[in-house]
């Protein structure tokens, strides 16, 4: 469709009703959907450490560590409640680290409530609830990455949460830790989440049992792992273990590896971390040629891996833990993930995980390999947890910094990270349980910080957007093919609310990852000025102004299945009241408004205006859709 012809598609008059009826929606609109979520009920599991010593050996490593209290409070004692979803995952870990911290801080205790999960599924819900029911106290756990700007948004100032630059600062992490860790988990120098562990995301496990009974390569670059899927096939194997009990998440994992790997074809390590970089802050160029043709790729290799003859036929109730049995046994081959899976594999099925590097090749008893994503070696895909402290009604605050501070401290990462990703520390030794941990340790320290982006599943999307994108990457393995089209425009969806979701966040001072002279991943969003670090507020991305023509129909076929569509019962467009599909109406107006003499005075309120009013837009896009489709 032509300028020209959108232009017609709306009349003048329509522009001014519109423009009006915005600024008295805008504050209507928003309060409907601040109240409109309805959250399910979590079933949460109360865990509380014993008094014992524990003692861990591996095939490699003896680590003796210090007899844990318990966390039993008394009427003198000082307890934080810590709401996670850790308990099935690594309840010894939680032990070790409550115990030592009421050793290390006689009278204080720890209150597990964890809630099942991976990546948080569940216990974001729980969070989000408490925020909005000003309940919330103690500390929580949230991922370091942009995910925990959904919090300090929904909240009714930023500074309801704790600002742990300081603290960070005093322990000496900013002298002796990993700065590219600490840049990842900054918003203009400030941090909402002190560190609990760094992990490596957009890893390959794979069973080398299989891939030698076979005579198939490890694969080293992506045209491999594509040859091993199909030779795996033609043998009556399903190479690929797949979980669908998270509703999508290990799917978004899967994606986002293949687009790295497809993206460093076209651009090496460093241009592919980039435009992953770009995807993170919403404002990935989808018109561009290049681009389109990376994410074409990516679409139709994530459905070779995961068509009915690939992956496990048991694959919708499968959890990303269970899965797991199935490639450590050999009934599968290959699962996409991050180093977690080596910490679940060690406490769980008492298996070690190694890298894909010699010696180890040359064994003949492993079961469990992992290396970077095929293709995507150089780039570190970093996911950092990290726990948060509310400030507001919050009784345990004190009680909260402590726990935060020894964790984050040397001790406290020594503890936790014995089995879970790596330390923060740039001075660790090789404590940890399995040598896989030891490699991408050394990768964190090594890699160029151009080469650095973070986990697209895991921290690098705002609530909303997550759980959104989540429920299409499972619509589209069910679906297949014919889906395809849809999950593109959803992509592009994601896109515009990540921008706008970010817009919020630099009016509030966070608008980029990283701190000033050091952002993350070498790389600034466009609308963050590279000599002052102000904010430009003009700035809006030409993909949103002229959106790809033949993604249309798809976004309103997206428009319509809005109100339908729920991720465990909750309506995912109305999380925390943020904006789904503004940008068709949006687009067009702003379009028109570019041929008048009132352009800038428009399009200066149309940046400011309150972003609930994008509430309004949605819904007006449900009746009158024919107005800018020109049908």
């Amino acid at each position: 469709m032509s300028r020209r012809r959108l232009y017609k598609a709306i009349s003048r008059t329509a522009i001014i009703i519109i423009v009006v009826v915005i600024i008295i929606a805008a504050i209507a609109g928003g309060l409907a959907a601040y109240y409109s979520s309805s959250k399910p009920p979590a079933t949460s599991t109360s865990l509380t450490s014993t008094s014992s010593s524990l003692s861990v050996t591996t095939s490699s490593t003896t680590s003796t560590l210090s007899s844990i209290t318990t966390t039993t409070s008394t009427a003198s004692s000082y307890v934080v409640d810590f709401i996670n979803p850790w308990g099935a995952e690594d309840p010894v870990g939680l032990k070790w680290i409550g115990g030592n911290f009421s050793i290390y801080y006689p009278g204080y205790s720890v209150q597990f409530t964890s809630l099942p999960g991976a990546s948080g599924v569940e216990e974001r819900y729980v969070v989000i609830n408490d925020i909005e029911a000003g309940k919330l106290q103690g500390i929580f756990w949230a991922h370091g990455g942009p995910e925990v700007l959904s919090y300090v948004e929904l909240l009714p100032s930023p500074h309801d949460l704790y600002n742990m630059t300081p603290l960070l600062a005093q322990e000496g992490l900013f002298q002796k830790g990993v700065t590219e860790a600490l840049m990842a988990i900054s918003y203009n120098g400030t941090i909402f989440g002190s560190p609990t562990n760094v992990h490596r995301a957009e890893e390959l496990y794979f069973n080398p049992q299989i891939l030698k009974k076979y005579n198939l390569p490890i694969p080293t670059n992506l045209s491999l792992l594509i040859y091993d899927t199909q030779q795996l096939e033609a043998h009556g194997i399903n190479p690929w273990a797949m979980s669908g009990a998270e509703g999508g998440y290990e799917q978004l994992h899967l994606w986002f590896a293949i687009f790295l790997s497809v993206a460093a074809q076209y651009y090496g390590a460093a241009g592919a971390a980039k435009l992953s970089n770009e995807l993170m802050y919403g404002v990935l160029n989808l018109n561009n040629v290049t681009v389109q043709k990376i994410i074409n790729e990516t679409d139709n290799v994530f459905l070779q891996f995961v068509g009915q003859s690939s992956v496990i036929p048991s694959w919708q109730s499968q959890s990303i833990w269970s899965a797991l049995a199935l490639v450590i046994k050999g009934q599968t081959v290959f699962e996409a993930g991050g180093n977690w899976l080596a910490e679940y594999a060690a406490i769980w099925y008492n298996t070690t995980t190694y890298p894909a590097t010699q010696p180890y090749l040359n064994w003949s008893n492993i079961t469990l390999m992992a290396m970077p994503f095929p293709g995507t070696q150089g780039i570190y895909v970093i996911d950092m947890d990290s726990v948060a402290i509310p400030t507001v009604n919050n009784p345990q605050e004190q009680a909260a910094i402590n726990f935060a501070k020894f964790w984050a401290s040397y001790e406290g990462q020594k503890i936790w990270t014995y089995y879970k990703g790596v330390s923060i520390w740039a001075n660790s030794t090789d404590y940890y349980s399995t040598p896989m941990q030891w490699y991408d340790y050394q990768s964190l320290l090594n890699t160029p910080a151009q080469n650095f982006t973070w986990a697209f599943a895991d921290g690098t999307l705002f609530d909303d957007v997550f759980y959104f994108l989540i429920a299409q990457e499972l619509n589209l393995q069910e679906q297949g093919s014919s889906y395809l089209p849809t999950f593109n425009a959803a992509l592009f969806k994601a896109e515009n609310m990540t921008f706008h979701e970010w817009q919020i966040a630099a009016k509030d001072g966070f608008g980029f990852v990283g701190q000033r002279g050091n952002p993350f991943g070498n790389y600034l969003p466009p609308w963050v000025n590279p000599s002052t670090y102000t904010y430009n507020s003009s700035y809006t991305p030409s993909f949103l102004l002229t959106p790809p023509h033949y993604l249309l129909p798809y976004l309103k076929k997206l428009e319509q299945q809005q109100y339908a569509k729920k991720v465990n019962s909750v309506n995912y467009y109305a999380i925390n009241g943020v904006n789904l599909l503004p940008f068709p109406l949006l687009i067009v107006l702003m379009i028109y408004l570019d041929q008048t003499r009132y352009k800038y005075v428009i399009k200066t309120f149309l940046n400011k205006i309150n972003f609930f009013s994008n509430i309004f837009l949605s819904k007006f896009l449900t009746f009158n859709f024919t107005l800018y489709l020109g049908v």
